[in-house]
C-alpha cells in the first residue's frame, strides 16, 4: 500500500486499530444480540459509525489507494464466486447439518424490517462500503502491520466472524469467516479497497435480494 505519513503516525493508527475492535464486538452485539430498535436502522448506523472512524483514523486512505475503472469488473468477478462457493455450500450444509435449512433462513427474516428499496440503499450506501472501510481497511491494515500479511489476514478474518456469533447462528458465522477471507484477501493482494467494496456491495445485494440462498 501506498506510504501513508511518518513512521510514528502508522504505528499510532495502528493502535487506534486494535482498540477499535472491541468496539466493534459491542456494536455487533447490540446488532444482533440486543437488538433495542430495528435491525435495519440498528445495522446502518453501528455500520456507518465503524466505517466513519476507519477514515477518521486513516484518513481518506480509498482516494490514496485509487480507484481504476476495471474495479467493478473485479467486485463482480469476486462477487460472482463466492456466490457460486455458497451456492454449493448450500447444497452440502443441506444434507450434513441438519438445522443449516432453519438457520439460513433465519437470516432472511430481517428482511421484513423495511421496503426493499430501503435494505437496498442501507446495503449499497453504508453497510457494504462502511464493513469494508473498518474490517479491511482499518483492522485488517492494523493488524497486518503488528503480525505480518497473512497471520494479519488469517487474525482479521477471524475476528470478523467472531463478532457474527453475536446473532447465534452458527451458518451466519461461516458465511461471514468465508466471505471475509475472500474480501481480506482482494485487499491483501490488490492492496486498493475500491474493488473489495464494490464486491461487498454486488454480493449483499445479489444474496439478499436477488437471488437469495434460502
Amino acid at each position: 500500500m501506498p506510504r501513508e505519513t511518518s513512521d510514528a503516525s502508522i504505528v499510532a493508527k495502528t493502535r487506534a486499530a486494535l482498540w477499535a475492535i472491541p468496539l466493534a464486538a459491542a456494536v455487533w452485539i447490540v446488532i444482533f444480540a440486543w437488538q433495542p430498535a430495528n435491525f435495519w436502522i440498528l445495522m446502518t448506523a453501528g455500520v456507518g459509525g465503524l466505517g466513519c472512524l476507519a477514515l477518521a483514523v486513516r484518513g481518506p486512505f480509498p482516494l490514496r489507494e485509487g480507484m481504476r475503472a476495471p474495479d467493478l469488473a473485479l467486485g463482480l468477478a469476486a462477487s460472482a464466486v463466492l456466490y457460486a462457493v455458497f451456492a454449493a455450500g448450500r447444497i452440502l450444509a443441506g444434507y450434513v447439518l441438519p438445522f443449516a435449512g432453519a438457520e439460513i433462513g433465519a437470516v432472511y427474516v430481517i428482511r421484513a424490517q423495511a421496503p426493499v428499496w430501503v435494505i437496498t440503499l442501507a446495503l449499497v450506501l453504508v453497510i457494504g462500503p462502511g464493513e469494508e472501510l473498518f474490517w479491511r481497511g482499518l483492522i485488517q491494515w492494523g493488524l497486518v502491520r503488528r503480525l505480518g500479511p497473512l497471520r494479519g489476514w488469517a487474525a482479521a478474518t477471524l475476528l470478523y466472524g467472531l463478532v457474527h456469533a453475536a446473532a447465534g447462528n452458527f451458518m451466519l458465522v461461516v458465511a461471514a469467516l468465508a466471505a471475509g477471507a475472500c474480501w481480506g484477501w482482494m485487499y491483501l493482494r490488490m492492496g486498493r479497497i475500491a474493488p473489495v467494496v464494490a464486491s461487498h456491495i454486488l454480493w449483499d445485494v445479489t444474496v439478499f435480494l436477488l437471488l437469495p440462498l434460502r
